[in-house]
């Protein structure tokens, strides 16, 4: 097993035991929120892809700071 994968079991089974207090509100809100993150990037990373080198032109690359 990976880390991510020992660290998710372990705090679930302190979960289950009442061992670790959980805001299920904020969890929630953490979720929905990094999937939200998530399906931005994937489907910017399917523009980017579908458009090829006129990404960068129309603007989609990254922006130049005007510092």
């Amino acid at each position: 097993m990976d880390t991510k994968t020992v660290k998710i079991n372990d705090l679930r089974a302190r979960i289950e035991r009442a061992d670790y207090d959980v805001d299920v509100d904020a969890v929630a809100e953490a979720f929905v929120s990094r999937m939200l993150v998530v399906h931005g990037a994937l489907r910017r990373a399917d523009v980017r892809e579908l458009l090829g080198d006129a990404y960068d032109e129309i603007g989609g690359g990254p922006r130049k700071s005007c510092s």
